[in-house]
């Protein structure tokens, strides 16, 4: 942190959303002005505005509402018709882009969350919300957290927590959610939730560190709620095919199975002879960005690069 911010300054500085790997992104996708670029994952328009800056016109998607709101407060007068917001999941926007009649020269998924989604008390998403259980990004979708948490068996539950949050005390946070459910006192709200999970941790031996208990209990029930790796795969897929020769695509994932799919998707489409990788392994950021963002360390940049 620059020491020329003064303590006053800090604690907007900490909440301030910083897009991950924005040079890298810009690099790989090689920005050509004038030609059609997308980002699938909008959120606080960081990688967006950067595209924008380097003359590329944009299709951008986001299933909150709150973020495309602000984008067209704060890009559109900007950039005018070089940026078009779409509202709506990017596991669609093949068949957008097919109607707009726009072939892409690249495409960008970032799937991690801002930070102002995080720590929305409304996204059910912050360790410290008193609001409902939620998780969801699109209001339109049933599923929450917590009817999760109220449906699923402890064997469902525990798969849920090991496959998508890695969680290595996955049935024992399993059994003990369906033992509270049992006796009517399951976590109602996200605090309530991060409260319990740290409980199993702390009778189990585990002492504080850097990470909070609850995290990857909330990504995984992040994950299934918002269908995301589903989302990342089809929307890669549909996608792909409408690629303009030399059109890339750029994918910034931050959970190991996340990272896994696009691994094995990227790598069949080469065998298939439909595209290559410029690198074999994923891209991470440069130790002057964990500097500044350390939420950037578990970011892992692949690139596929369609014939």
């Amino acid at each position: 942190m620059d020491e020329s911010v003064q303590p006053s300054d800090r604690p907007l500085d900490r909440m301030a959303h910083r897009p991950v790997m924005t040079s890298e992104v810009l690099e790989a996708l090689s920005i050509c002005q004038g030609s059609w670029y997308v980002d699938a994952t909008l959120g606080q328009g960081g990688h967006t505005e950067a595209m924008l800056s380097q003359g590329a016109q944009v299709v951008a998607f986001d299933m909150d509402p709150l973020a495309i709101m602000k984008a067209r407060e704060n890009l559109s007068p900007r950039f005018g018709d070089r940026l078009r917001l779409v509202s709506g999941n990017h596991r669609n926007m093949g068949q957008v882009l097919m109607d707009m009649g726009i072939h892409p020269r690249g495409v960008l998924l970032d799937s991690g969350w801002s930070m102002p989604q995080s720590e929305s008390d409304s996204s059910g998403l912050s360790f410290e919300s008193t609001g409902p259980l939620d998780m969801r990004m699109d209001p339109s979708v049933e599923k929450t957290a917590l009817s999760v948490l109220e449906e699923s068996s402890i064997e469902e539950l525990a798969s849920i927590l090991s496959n998508y949050g890695d969680e290595p005390l996955a049935m024992g946070i399993a059994r003990a959610l369906a033992e509270a459910r049992s006796r009517g006192r399951l976590p109602g709200t996200p605090k309530e939730l991060a409260a319990f999970v740290s409980g199993v941790y702390y009778r189990k031996g585990y002492r504080r560190s850097r990470r909070h208990p609850a995290t990857r209990t909330f990504m995984a029930l992040r994950i299934v709620v918002n269908g995301e790796i589903d989302s990342l795969i089809l929307g890669l897929a549909g996608v792909r095919p409408l690629l303009e020769s030399g059109g890339k695509l750029v994918v910034l994932s931050f959970h190991s199975r996340e990272d896994r799919e696009i691994k094995h998707l990227f790598r069949n489409w080469v065998r298939e002879g439909l595209g290559s990788l410029p690198f074999s392994k994923p891209r991470t950021a440069d130790k002057e960005e964990l500097r500044r963002n350390p939420r950037a360390r578990s970011a892992k940049m692949r690139v596929f690069i369609e014939n």
